[in-house]
């Protein structure tokens, strides 16, 4: 009996000593298996490893560093602080709220949807989260570039540029082009644009997320594009603007047309500058609204904010608001064209002449005041063609005869015809021929090539209107001292 009761007493030892082991090895086998998932994540970081990781809820650090994982991390933040939490966005914008609020708000979100995150790759998270909400994300890179003018979305993979003048395709490529989509709606809520039937064609400006430019967007929706996803164009106008002698260095004229220019707008005569879009019409504008006398008072009207000084003491800037959604409250550049002609001015500007204001700004310039604008067009003849139209836009000019028209446009003073950033043509409205019913022109400079060469030509004087207009200026300044 004591011999069974010895052998039972062995053998629960051995039972117990046997279930120790195996245990212990379970949990080494265990520990060695979460161990190796770890390294395998560390490694990951710098090199894509295959996916038969720990399923665990939200991405690991491995997945992280996968641009398209990092991109639905984003997309799941941007939804969570831009669409569900949007108040926290605007305050800090708006400055009521510091950033590190919006911090301390990124790192709790990722500490409840991440696995496996250090600071660093918190930092390296928030660091794209920060691109995405106050910057341009992907496109970021295209728009901090100083030889960049234009950037356009046509497809996820195929963004243009336009570099130095030319057009090409760019190095950024979108994951999809639900990607994309996701993208322009995002690039139109972050700048104050709801894209809808109504309005599925936007064009905002960004005035602030740039430290170098001025961005004017325009997006397109699928409502009205014959593909099924947004289009995105975005125009940088820089902050540093030129002046006319950077102008004349990046050779867009020569000495004597700079001094023409220098000369005409310290005498008060009044510019029309025509083109296509993008030939540099509004780069020599904005030089030209520099020139404006100090003495002289002006307000500046513009469709897209792109038109400045940062040195006139006496300019006023307005811009054009449309009606959105159920809102019917709205201020065309006709509006504010009307209002402004109540107010002080010596010069008027309008960045560019579209509809009805131009029979408010040659009733400007037919009444006294000086002014400045843009229209498009390929020739000064072209230029006045396009006017006579815009004005019968205005019920105010419907019943005026094309005569009458005409000789209110003898109040501009030259065209300037520009292209591929050169100025073609200068020329002068000299008068108006009683018998032919027609302006008179008087070509004074034209940009010339002759056997691939190029060279600006001086083909004529001023007109008699504009040798009494600088005269009278001179006379002006030197009679009453009038400071310039």
């Amino acid at each position: 009996m004591n011999i069974f009761f010895l052998i039972l007493a062995l053998t629960a030892i051995i039972v117990l000593i046997y279930y120790f082991i195996n245990n212990k090895r379970d949990r080494r086998i265990k520990e060695d298996f979460v161990n190796s998932q770890a390294n395998r994540n560390t490694l990951v970081c710098t090199e894509v490893q295959s996916s038969d990781t720990l399923d665990v809820e939200g991405p690991t650090i491995s997945k992280i560093k996968d641009k398209g994982e990092l991109n639905k991390l984003l997309n799941d933040m941007i939804h969570e602080f831009i669409i569900k939490k949007p108040q926290l966005i605007n305050a800090v914008e708006r400055g009521i709220e510091e950033e590190k609020i919006l911090r301390k708000e990124v790192y709790s979100f990722l500490d409840r949807k991440a696995y496996g995150l250090d600071q660093k790759d918190k930092d390296f998270i928030l660091k794209n989260f920060e691109r995405y909400i106050w910057q341009y994300g992907e496109l970021q890179e295209l728009i901090d570039s100083d030889t960049i003018s234009d950037i356009k979305t046509i497809d996820y993979d195929n963004v243009r540029i336009k570099e130095q003048g030319k057009r090409k395709k760019s190095n950024v490529v979108f994951p999809s082009r639900e990607a994309l989509k996701e993208y322009i709606n995002f690039v139109a809520v972050k700048n104050g644009a709801i894209l809808s039937e109504k309005e599925a064609m936007q064009t905002v400006t960004d005035k602030n997320s740039s430290d170098k430019f001025i961005l004017r967007i325009t997006i397109s929706s699928e409502y009205v594009n014959s593909v099924e996803y947004p289009y995105l164009h975005i125009r940088k106008i820089s902050k540093f603007k030129d002046d006319l002698p950077k102008l004349k260095a990046k050779e867009m004229f020569d000495d004597k047309i700079e001094r023409y220019l220098n000369e005409g707008m310290s005498s008060n005569l009044t510019f029309f500058l025509c083109g296509k879009g993008a030939v540099g019409k509004t780069t020599l504008l904005n030089a030209l609204i520099d020139e404006i006398p100090f003495n002289k008072s002006g307000l500046v009207i513009q469709e897209a904010e792109e038109l400045y000084s940062l040195k006139h003491p006496d300019l006023m800037l307005q811009k054009v608001k449309y009606a959105k959604g159920e809102s019917k409250i709205q201020y065309t550049l006709a509006d504010l064209s009307v209002k402004g002609l109540l107010t002080d001015l010596d010069y008027f500007v309008i960045g560019e002449i579209k509809g009805e204001e131009a029979w408010d700004m040659i009733n400007a310039i037919f009444t006294g005041h000086t002014a400045l604008s843009s229209v498009h067009a390929s020739g000064a003849k072209e230029a006045v063609e396009k006017l006579i139209h815009y004005i019968r836009y205005s019920p105010k000019a419907a019943d005026l005869k094309t005569e009458d028209l005409l000789k209110m446009l003898t109040g501009i003073d030259a065209i300037i015809f520009i292209d591929d950033f050169k100025i073609f043509e200068i020329t002068e409205i000299k008068g108006f021929n009683e018998e032919t019913k027609s302006l008179i022109f008087n070509p004074v400079f034209k940009y010339s090539i002759s056997n691939d060469k190029g060279e600006f030509i001086q083909l004529n004087e001023s007109c008699q209107k504009i040798k009494n207009k600088i005269a009278y200026s001179k006379f002006k300044r030197n009679q009453f001292k009038e400071v310039i």
